[in-house]
């Protein structure tokens, strides 16, 4: 179920753009730092990344941003939510589905699928996993993902990001983005 929602979401906050929802700007920069209340999670925008409302998510997420790219076409949003928690062998199975459903949603039969990153990590002293990939179908411009699995507890929280495009420099904004997660 959480599954089918994070894909039809990702849909829609793939191309809904709305203003900052707040004053959550960097007193020292024009970053925009996201607390996720509802997820527990903190993480910080890039310069012109605007934040969506609140009331313009669907249920499963808990907050999202996103950016419109410089060429035509290119774009890239971050989506934030938690489930249940999961275990050890259950987060990189759970990780990469999540990912690879996404992708099926944005390409329905992709021709190339890389997986980039697949691995262990830790945020705040806490079990994580990290999965990067990218699809591409002849004729389109690729898909590139990045996700970060949270166990906080007793539920997993999600951060994950995608560029629609080859946009290097936004890669490296969504890169950084789930780099930048922390737990509240």
């Amino acid at each position: 179920m959480l599954l089918l929602l994070v894909v039809g979401g990702g849909a829609g906050a793939w191309w809904f753009m709305a203003r900052p929802g707040g004053d959550g700007r960097s007193p020292l920069s024009d970053e925009l730092i996201i607390e996720d209340s509802e997820s527990g999670i903190s993480y910080t925008m890039p310069e012109a990344w605007e934040e969506m409302d609140s009331d313009n998510l669907i249920e499963a997420f808990t907050s999202s941003a996103s950016v419109a790219g410089d060429a035509e076409g290119t774009g890239a949003s971050v989506v934030a939510f938690s489930g249940e928690a999961m275990t050890d062998e259950e987060m990189s199975m759970s990780t990469s589905t999540i990912a690879g459903e996404n992708s099926e949603y944005f390409y329905p039969f992709p021709e190339e699928k890389q997986i980039l990153i697949s691995e262990a990590a830790e945020v705040d002293g806490q079990e994580a996993y990290r999965f990067t990939w990218e699809v591409s179908t002849t004729g389109e411009p690729p898909m590139y993902g990045h996700i970060i699995h949270i166990i906080d507890g007793d539920r997993s929280v999600f951060l994950m990001g995608m560029v629609y495009g080859d946009d290097p420099a936004m890669r490296s904004e969504v890169d950084a983005v789930v780099s930048s997660v922390s737990l509240l």
